[in-house]
């Protein structure tokens, strides 16, 4: 049916955003929103993205009344997790129709929309997918606490665990560790405090501070960015020995991370194609014949 719009929407820890066109491929509206951590509760990040959404909607000058006219695909990072995936397709949507993927598939769609590379999504988290002969394959992105090594939930986590060494007398009280510590008001207690309850994107928050001093040379932080760099080059590798020929380094640490990879790596690396958003909207768009299908039963049931 001509009257359905698209959303595609591509959710991390630390934003979500969303993009809405028309079935003829025309922007209406298009924003950032909130936190769409499912990890830590499905219902809020449900709630993210619908307001992410009705925003998008709103920049197109629509609204919220139209989500019952939009088949949405939804990139989600952590959906590649079973309970996660069900819990999500549990929640009733006020949609049309919608379909949901982890954020690295719709991000190597987007990039690779005629298919044959990889990428690596390094952010708050990390994720690499591939698509190689007709088919899409996940590697890592399992959550800082066991994966996501190099991310910048991981680095803010490190650094913080270095600066308690630090306040132990293990690691010199100086440069990135003296920083942090006076972030805490000098108490390695309000570190393990703030540890309690933080999220990936709280974590995340530290990752500036390691780049600035790693920049200006300081040991703690390099050695922070080169155990990152230990596990994103060897699953970058990963990625070419399952056959595909490139590459592409997305999310807000791809710039700082890319003039730091090997340089036979850093030769596979091209520009993406398209974001995250045009392949969860891609995603969407697969699901067009069957909404208007459905669409058409329910007028002539009517």
């Amino acid at each position: 049916m001509r009257d359905l719009l698209l959303i595609g929407v591509d959710g991390g820890g630390t934003g979500c955003r969303a993009r809405v066109r028309d079935q003829d491929g025309r922007l209406l509206g298009e924003v950032t929103g909130g936190a769409t951590n499912v990890f830590t509760g499905v219902e809020t990040a449900l709630a993210s993205i619908l307001d992410t959404a009705i925003a998008a909607l709103e920049a197109g000058g629509l609204g919220a009344r139209d989500l019952a006219r939009c088949v949405t695909g939804l990139g989600l990072a952590g959906a590649n997790v079973p309970s996660v995936a069900a819990a999500l397709h549990a929640q009733p949507l006020p949609f049309a129709a919608h379909a949901v993927e982890t954020d690295a598939a719709t991000a190597c769609c987007g990039a690779f929309p005629e298919g044959e590379g990889a990428v690596a999504i390094l952010g708050t988290g990390t994720a690499y997918a591939l698509t190689h002969g007709g088919e899409t394959r996940l590697l890592g992105g399992w959550g800082m606490m066991v994966s996501d090594v190099g991310s910048g939930a991981d680095l803010g986590r490190r650094a913080l665990a270095a600066a308690l060494l630090a306040h132990d007398g293990v690691l010199a009280r100086e440069g990135l560790p003296a920083a942090l510590l006076a972030a805490f008001g000098d108490e390695p207690s309000a570190i393990a405090e703030f540890a309690k309850t933080a999220l990936p994107r709280d974590f995340g928050g530290f990752s500036p501070l390691v780049w600035h001093h790693a920049e200006a040379g300081d040991a703690v932080a390099l050695a922070l960015v080169e155990e990152g760099l230990g596990v994103i080059e060897p699953m970058l590798r990963r990625c070419l020995a399952l056959g595909v020929p490139r590459l592409a380094l997305l999310g807000g640490l791809a710039p700082r991370y890319r003039p730091r990879i090997a340089a036979d790596l850093a030769a596979l690396v091209v520009q993406p194609a398209g974001d995250a958003m045009e392949g969860a909207l891609a995603l969407a768009r697969s699901l067009l014949p069957a909404t208007a299908l459905r669409s058409s039963t329910s007028q002539a049931v009517a």
